[in-house]
């Protein structure tokens, strides 16, 4: 059985939403903190719950993984559609959105939950490496989720110290830059005080490399837009380079086996390929372990037969992500499903299928993970025991090839870029990284090849909206996909060119709240919304 983190519910640290406010929220049930946080289970349990924000509907279960995630060049809402036209998805959403509303919300209540256990870090009497691994995960675990609240929103209050009750309802925002620099010093603080990822032994908390991971992808960010801090490229390729000397990690020989690691609770043991996982459980029906995600069956092949695992497609893959693929790339039929289910049919896995005729590139479904796999049983209609990858080995390869490509650095044949990028291509063909190729696999990194590679390795991860953002080609690409999806596409599926009509600029940035703003006197909305 994997070591999944059975929630505890910590009363001191619960931060229930209050009606006076998403940033100064009182608990209904509440422990004084003078009575609580006094031994080390205690703060691990606090531990947990900061964890456990992360695996919630409005954060990694769903909204940050399906609706604040897609409508990019990878894929656009499919099911249903032609009646559900409000959705971030389509970029029609309005600052009352439900889904908008419970990302925030519930990265704020993460949030409190790491401010009240920081506040309380020393309380008991403990072993120090010990403390210092809590602090460090509690200290990292604030600052992703202020880069997640900074990247989809903008500027943001801050929030340091736990807030217990409504009497300070008025939070102003804080200027971007701020709110970075506020990321960089929990992270940075972090990475000197979690264990290395050999001491966890597996991907679910926070190791040494998963914070210079992330640290790499911050820095990439903050040298794109808006703030363009060209002087973070230096450091984004630092913190990948550390990750890669550590040594620890490396690439799994088989590309799909990733993902088919990921729903079926098995950690890759040899390669260690992902670094960081949100970690799900079960089937929230039957079982001792109700801690299943609502994710894998929005991304999952369409299907409604229980047995093999209820798939909604709610997003589709796009044409314009199938055509970036080459010939002999194996990353493009695994990624992208090339079959459908028969309706009504009953067989598990690959039964009562029909492959997708060679020209049907606009049809398909994501089929990354795939449902039939699974092994809790009975597999659910909603929550599944997928769990989602943070952090990749690949990614950080490409980050680094990305951050010397921005540098201006040396990236021909000898280059340690040159080789970094080739070994992710190498094995999206099949090839070990000694292998002898054939023309074509290898070739030179540039600025739009590791784009596109980006995209062909880590597809429908999370990662390609806010990637466009950055590089400042998010509302051209979204309007070129748009048009193709208007000229080719069968007219039966021509209803998802509606959000790529809808984008503008406006949508790089999601609305504040429009409860926040109404009890938040210091708040103010995003431009143009």
């Amino acid at each position: 059985m994997k070591n999944k983190f059975i929630i505890f519910l910590v009363l001191v640290a619960a931060a229930i939403t209050s009606c006076k406010d998403y940033l100064n929220t009182q608990p209904r049930d509440f422990t004084p903190p003078e009575n609580y946080f006094t031994t080390a289970k205690e703060l691990n349990d606090a531990l947990t719950g900061v964890y456990d924000a992360l695996g919630q509907d409005g954060t990694f279960s769903r909204n940050l993984v399906i609706e604040l995630a897609h409508g990019s060049d990878e894929g656009f809402l499919k099911r249903d559609a032609i009646t559900v036209t409000t959705t971030p998805m389509v970029y029609l959403h309005t600052p009352s959105d439900a889904v908008i509303i419970a990302a925030w919300r519930q990265l704020y209540v993460g949030i409190n939950r790491a401010n009240y256990l920081l506040a309380n870090i020393n309380k008991p009497v403990m072993d120090e490496t010990e403390r210092n691994a809590i602090k460090g995960q509690a200290l990292f675990l604030r600052g992703f989720m202020y880069f997640q609240l900074a990247h989809h929103f903008g500027e943001i209050p801050i929030l340091l110290t736990p807030t217990v009750d409504g009497n300070s309802v008025d939070n102003p925002k804080r200027p971007l830059a701020e709110v970075y620099a506020q990321i960089l010093k929990d992270m940075t603080e972090a990475e000197a005080l979690v264990k290395t990822y050999t001491q966890i032994g597996f991907p679910g908390r926070i190791s040494k490399t998963a914070v210079q991971g992330i640290l790499a992808r911050v820095c990439l960010k903050m040298a794109g837009e808006p703030l363009k801090d060209v002087t973070k490229y230096a450091d984004a390729k630092m913190w990948a380079e550390k990750v890669i000397a550590s040594g620890i990690h490396s690439l799994n020989a088989s590309y799909k086996q990733i993902f088919i690691n990921q729903s079926q609770d098995l950690y890759d043991t040899q390669a260690k390929e992902t670094i960081w996982e949100i970690e799900f459980s079960g089937n929230n029906t039957t079982g001792p372990e109700r801690e299943g995600g609502r994710w894998a069956n929005q991304l999952a092949i369409r299907n409604t037969v229980m047995d093999r695992g209820y798939g909604y497609a709610t997003v589709g893959a796009t044409a314009t992500l199938y055509r970036k693929y080459e010939a002999g790339d194996l990353r493009r039929d695994w990624n992208i499903a090339t079959f459908r289910y028969l309706t009504g049919a009953s067989s598990v896995g690959l039964g009562d299928t029909v492959a997708f005729a060679a020209t049907a590139i606009h049809e398909r479904d994501p089929g990354k993970w795939r449902r039939y796999l699974e092994l809790v049983t009975p597999r659910g209609q909603d929550w599944g025991p997928t769990n989602f990858p943070v952090l990749r080995y690949a990614d950080v390869l490409l980050m680094y090839t990305e951050a010397v490509l921005e540098l201006n650095e040396p990236v021909d044949i000898g280059s340690e870029a040159y080789r970094y990028y080739n070994l992710v291509r190498r094995r999206g063909y099949g090839y070990t990284a000694t292998a002898t190729v054939p023309l074509g696999v290898e070739q030179l990194p540039t600025v739009q090849n590791i784009r596109d590679e980006r995209s062909r390795e880590l597809c429908f991860e999370a990662l390609r909206k806010f990637d466009l953002i950055r590089w400042g080609n998010f509302v051209q690409t979204m309007k070129t996909v748009g048009q193709d999806i208007n000229v080719n596409a069968p007219a039966t599926l021509r209803y998802g060119v509606l959000g790529y009509n809808s984008v503008s600029q406006k949508h790089v940035l999601l609305p504040i709240p429009s409860q926040e703003l109404s009890l938040n006197k210091s708040m103010k909305q995003n431009p143009l919304w």
